[in-house]
């Protein structure tokens, strides 16, 4: 069988329904905080995401000549610097091209893509793990037991609680839980799956996510301790990509004419996330080398402690961590 050479553009659609399928975690935080194009000449490749002031409304009697007091607008801003080359390399020689691969989108992209999406996860689920949370936005999970198991429902509803009194929007909630939290989740008869609810299985996300509790959707992730649990809004966290540019030398020569070479880089952005695909060719070795890679950068996005204070100390407020729950194996 000869063999298949995929044109770039193939290359990029591929690369799409690809990272659609593996990018689950980073899906449910902000990724178009950034765009593509302000990382150009960024001092310090660092972009500042501007975060609006919140204001608070004010009365006065009718009728009693009270003057209207004016208020001052203290908007905020959340350094996003991309720091991570994110990346997967092979080789494939002559003989691998010829004799054993078949199906290179298969055999070769798809592997080096899902090894790239799996670190951009781990990246932004390490964000979330180790960011600073407040005393006031910390859960024990084992305070919430029914029958000496952790009900999950009730943990959920706590982190509900403390997120609408921060004034957290209720859409795009998100519950991020590890393999241990995940296990007494599905075992709890309060817990709303997605396949009992008729969601289409072609949701990428979705197929990913268990379901929703407490006006929050599931989204299991192993980048996270197994017993840990977050429940977040997704401006809570940002996730900031770039797709390196494609290098001129990135070629392939079709046959033995170079009149007929056609650049083989393939650049693709999904929901603010992009990536880079490129290869070229080591003569001395006869050897073909593919990669994947992206630039990112990841943040936690903080609240004035203090909205009337312009040099207040910023918490996350959009965020809780709960902790302790699940058996971990």
């Amino acid at each position: 069988m000869a063999s298949q050479f995929l044109k770039a553009t193939v290359i990029g659609k591929a690369m799409i329904a690809l990272l659609r399928r593996e990018l689950v975690v980073a899906r449910t935080v902000w990724t178009d905080a950034v765009t593509a194009v302000e990382w150009e000449g960024a001092f310090g490749d660092t972009v500042t995401v501007r975060v609006p002031a919140r204001r608070t409304a004010r009365t006065r009697v009718l009728r009693a000549g009270t003057p209207i007091t004016n208020d001052d607008s203290n908007e905020y801003g959340v350094p996003v610097t991309l720091d991570t080359d994110v990346y997967n390399g092979a080789n494939i020689t002559d003989e691998q091209l010829t004799l054993d691969i078949v199906d290179f989108a298969a055999q070769v992209l798809k592997p080096q893509i899902t090894a790239v999406a799996e670190g951009v996860e781990d990246a932004i689920a390490a964000q979330i793990a180790g960011a600073t949370y407040e005393s006031d936005h910390t859960i024990d999970a084992d305070s919430f037991q029914t029958g000496g198991v952790n009900d999950w429902y009730k943990s959920a509803n706590r982190a509900r609680r403390i997120l609408n009194d921060s004034n957290v929007p209720k859409s795009n909630r998100f519950l991020l839980v590890g393999s241990a939290v995940e296990e007494e989740i599905l075992n709890n008869d309060k817990f709303i799956r997605f396949d009992s609810v008729g969601a289409s299985a072609e949701d990428a996300l979705r197929e990913a996510t268990l379901g929703r509790i407490a006006g929050f959707t599931v989204v299991q992730s192993n980048g996270i301790p197994d017993t840990d649990a977050y429940a977040y809004h997704k401006s809570a966290f940002i996730l900031a990509t770039k797709a390196p540019a494609v290098p001129r030398g990135a070629a392939f020569a079709q046959g033995i004419s170079l009149s007929q070479g056609e650049q083989m880089g393939a650049q693709s952005g999904l929901d603010g996330i992009n990536a880079r695909w490129l290869m070229d060719y080591d003569y001395s070795s006869t050897t073909d080398r593919s990669l994947v890679d992206t630039y990112i950068g990841t943040a936690v996005v903080g609240d004035p402690e203090d909205t009337t204070d312009p040099d207040s100390d910023l918490i996350l407020e959009r965020a809780v961590r709960i902790s302790g729950g699940g058996a971990s194996s």
